[in-house]
């Protein structure tokens, strides 16, 4: 079943008269990504396959990228909103390969593939929306190639941090991998810098091994610090509490 509501979307500068159809990529990338024209013929989509893996491409034209995917709603990050509508390309994992969201392998070659994809179609921004944000193409391309190359899960473009009134620190994104969210607080001694810092090395954690499902206790990300772990009776969220004596500076 093909997903309608793709979890990655391209938004693109193409003329009304685009169709999947027409995309034809450069010889060199061709090589590591094979659009199948065939398998949907009938309809504006694409199969794409990287890597023994499959994905879906959609076109979506731009009253209904506009109107169905809110864009008035995201967050922005290095990029404005849209002034006018857009059309976009919808990018989603193919079913045989869905339930395997956490797995680094196919979440690098499905950041890899919407970067190629972008960079074919002159993409202006990206709307990823598990966490509702809405990316500057550049920047994507940036913390993607960090991440396809070997660097960390890319945390800043997959998955969107939030702080309370109280300074609790939230997610929203996480479930897409783990199905839970996370909601950190630290002493008040500790700068908002490093609370962050430390609640990406969670949700890194979270996204790539899966949720916490028992109360629990482990070693922090400095000498004298600890970690609470308390997820929620159904387990959509786990509360983490830093607890120590003093707060020590991560770089």
């Amino acid at each position: 079943m093909v997903q309608q509501n793709p979890p990655l979307l391209l938004i693109v500068p193409v003329a009304d008269t685009f169709r999947l159809s027409d995309l034809i990529l450069p010889e060199e990338i061709a090589a590591r990504v094979t659009l199948n024209h065939a398998k949907y013929a009938d309809l504006d989509m694409l199969e794409a396959i990287v890597g023994g893996m499959s994905f879906t491409l959609t076109h979506h034209v731009k009253q209904d990228a506009f109107r169905n995917f809110s864009a008035k709603k995201l967050n922005h990050i290095f990029c404005n909103a849209p002034e006018q509508p857009m059309p976009a390309i919808g990018v989603a994992l193919s079913d045989h390969i869905v339930n395997a969201k956490h797995d680094s392998t196919v979440n690098r070659t499905f950041l890899e593939l919407a970067w190629i994809i972008g960079e074919a179609l002159n993409a202006t921004s990206v709307i990823w929306q598990p966490a509702r944000l809405h990316i500057g193409f550049e920047y994507f391309a940036e913390a993607s190639h960090q991440y396809i190359t070997g660097g960390p899960f890319p945390v800043l473009i997959q998955i969107a941090i939030s702080e309370s009134p109280k300074g609790t620190f939230h997610t929203s994104g996480l479930s897409y991998f783990s199905g839970q969210e996370m909601r950190l607080s630290a002493p008040s001694t500790y700068p908002a810098n490093q609370v962050i810092k430390r609640l990406v090395r969670i949700a890194h954690d979270i996204a790539t091994n899966g949720k916490i499902d028992t109360p629990t206790e482990a070693q922090g990300f400095a000498p004298g610090e600890t970690l609470s772990l308390n997820p929620s009776a159904d387990h959509n969220i786990v509360d983490i509490e830093i607890v120590t004596g003093k707060p020590r500076q991560l770089h």
